[in-house]
């Protein structure tokens, strides 16, 4: 139970959070963020889209539960009560938000920085596969939930979302492991937010091209009016 919730909250953070990239890269493309920036400043614009994303995936992550339960207890003959007993459901809200963050402020800020999908840069592909670094991790924690290299990677932000909350219900996880691998994603989720909204910033009025990473330096020494 621990694995198919660990699946369910990362696909809704990888499939949310693409969406969120490719929203901004339409907008960009379309010249509609010239529009709705005149109106709002470009942190609300971010933030909205972030929170809707979210909410959206939400509602989709509700419906896959409630017609796959019925067919799971149907098929497999087990208790829901006992399942989600099973599970650490503090853990995986948490983890999950926090993961939900950081990576949906990566992705919009990568959005606003490609001038389309085709033509993205190596640089910026790495960027899109950082959410699937946990997966390279998922068959040494269940074997071995204690190891050092699983330790890591449920300290280590870009891939404690999936492993921590895998870890939490194959094994019984130190408090301040729990504690440094939350601190360690909000710290890292806030500074991603902020990296993002200054690239979202200039990047979503920039047309033409996709944004170098020394571009993309320049526009973080940049300060805001």
């Amino acid at each position: 139970m621990a694995l198919v919730f660990t699946v369910l909250v990362f696909f809704l953070i990888f499939t949310s959070g693409t969406m969120l990239m490719q929203s901004a890269l339409q907008e960009k493309r379309d010249r509609m963020a010239e529009v709705v920036l005149s109106s709002v400043r470009p942190g609300q614009l971010m933030q909205g889209k972030i929170v809707g994303h979210f909410l959206l995936g939400l509602i989709q992550l509700g419906f896959w539960i409630t017609i796959g339960l019925p067919i799971a207890v149907y098929f497999l003959d087990f208790s829901i009560i006992d399942a989600l007993r099973a599970v650490n459901l503090p853990i995986i809200l948490f983890f999950g938000l926090g993961g939900y963050l950081l990576f949906s402020a990566l992705f919009i800020g990568l959005g606003a920085t490609m001038e389309d999908m085709q033509s993205a840069s190596n640089s910026q592909g790495l960027v899109i596969m950082l959410p699937m670094l946990a997966v390279f991790f998922i068959g040494p924690v269940i074997s071995n939930p204690d190891g050092s290299i699983e330790v890591f990677a449920s300290l280590f932000p870009f891939t404690s979302p999936a492993i921590m909350m895998l870890r939490s219900g194959v094994t019984t996880v130190p408090l301040w492991q729990i504690l440094s691998s939350g601190a360690l994603l909000l710290v890292t989720a806030y500074v991603t937010m902020v990296v993002a909204a200054k690239i979202f910033r200039i990047g979503m009025l920039m047309y033409g091209k996709n944004a170098t990473p020394k571009e993309i330096m320049k526009w973080l020494r940049y300060k805001d009016n």
